[in-house]
């Protein structure tokens, strides 16, 4: 309790000194993996704020991000026919995307009211509409200023969390015993096998002449707030990609045909390459595993070990249907 009403106080203090916002109710709310989140409300309006742990070894990267991805978020907002689907970000009294103290890491947006879309069964309607932003935000890409997209990362198909998630298999899986172990060894082959296969695809598009778009980098439906409109939220993967990294997410449910059908009124005209969706498949599996594991080893995980440890699972079976997922991208998509 004592803890709560320290962190409330603190959040309180935050607030007043660098928003000049007066906060009469704070309430936590289920946050991402990347940071805590909150609802604050003062007399006349309601905000979100989310709080990053400098002590957590894996925000380093999501912090550093904030200043590239901000400004682009805040220009899409302002610039493009995503006003509606995109939330503005709030500046700090002196016009930062951010603030911080010893400890955490703030950035504040408008509160949307509406309910997360997650596992929610999709009606056709919301299906055009997620296509509509994607296909309207890839298609920005050159509309962007120049000074802007420069600050962004670029896709160059690294797969450095494979040899990490290999040298872990190797070594730790010989000589260690704990949950996350016997949680992994049963799937030791799928994972060396997947690992291999990732290599293979990284080195393939590497040599392909790919066309790179701006792409939200995380955008599945856990990310998508259904209010009057759909907002499309948590821009910290924000990078210059192959459109194939947004639309994998979308192109292996129900809904697929629609989909393709709608983002093709909407987005870029090029054909979808079947070794990037392949790609994108596994590195968000491989790269999902191998920070779960980390957080878990590191005792860094925001959500509970126990839910942790569930999610890391799931995923380690979804590794086992790779060859399935391209025998299907091959009959679905042209």
């Amino acid at each position: 309790m004592g803890n709560e009403m320290d962190r409330e106080k603190q959040i309180r203090a935050i607030l007043k000194e660098h928003y000049n916002i007066h906060a009469k109710r704070i309430v936590q709310l289920k946050g991402g993996w990347s940071a805590l989140a909150y609802l604050i409300a003062d007399s006349d309006r309601k905000y979100f704020l989310k709080v990053y742990d400098k002590q957590r070894a894996s925000s380093t990267k999501w912090v550093d991000a904030i200043d590239q991805y901000m400004p682009i978020v805040q220009w899409l907002q302002g610039h493009t026919a995503l006003k509606k689907h995109v939330v503005k970000p709030l500046l700090t009294t002196s016009e930062m995307y951010r603030c911080e103290d010893e400890h955490k890491v703030y950035v504040l947006s408008a509160f949307v009211d509406g309910y997360t879309i997650g596992s929610s069964p999709l009606k056709l309607g919301q299906v055009n509409e997620i296509a509509k932003i994607l296909g309207t935000l890839h298609r920005s890409t050159e509309d962007v200023p120049a000074h802007l997209i420069k600050k962004l990362p670029r896709e160059n198909f690294d797969i450095g969390f494979c040899r990490s998630l290999y040298k872990f298999i190797k070594n730790d899986l010989l000589s260690k015993h704990d949950a996350v172990l016997r949680t992994v060894k049963p799937f030791t082959s799928y994972l060396l096998d997947n690992i291999k296969r990732m290599k293979y695809l990284a080195e393939t598009l590497k040599k392909k002449h790919k066309h790179y778009v701006l792409c939200h980098g995380d955008a599945h439906y856990w990310n998508m707030i259904q209010s009057k409109y759909i907002k499309l939220i948590d821009w910290e993967c924000t990078i210059l990609a192959p459109p194939e990294q947004d639309l994998i997410l979308h192109v292996t449910g129900q809904h697929t045909e629609s989909f393709l059908s709608f983002y093709k009124q909407y987005g870029t005209s090029t054909k979808l390459d079947l070794d990037a969706l392949e790609f994108y498949f596994l590195k968000r599996r491989l790269e999902s595993i191998w920070q779960w594991i980390e957080d878990l080893r590191n005792q860094e995980a925001i959500k509970s070990p126990e839910e942790t440890l569930n999610l890391l699972k799931i995923n380690l079976i979804e590794c086992t249907k790779v060859a399935s997922f391209r025998a299907y991208l091959e009959s679905n998509i042209e």
